[in-house]
């Protein structure tokens, strides 16, 4: 089962917004939306672009998102907002 915060812990460490890693991954936000929510998975082809755009090593991103353990923190999906 992938672990989305895992993404948000990286991102937010990052300061990027949704919309600025999701022009980085040519995406939209909802997509973005949608595995932060868990209702999709992050294709693992995308890890190497996803990883290099959070400034970590893809197989330390993969290993953390793929990880059965779950974060402490959680990101709420019922109100998706974007921290700055």
């Amino acid at each position: 089962m992938a672990n989305a915060n895992v993404l948000e812990k990286y991102r937010k460490k990052k300061k990027l917004t949704v919309k600025e890693l999701t022009d980085k991954m040519d995406k939209t936000p909802g997509w973005y939306s949608k595995i932060k929510c868990g209702h999709f998975v992050l294709p693992s082809y995308h890890l190497p672009k996803m990883a290099s755009i959070l400034g970590v090593k893809p197989e330390v991103l993969a290993k953390e998102y793929f990880s059965e353990y779950e974060l402490e923190e959680s990101s709420s999906c019922e109100n998706d907002q974007q921290p700055a």
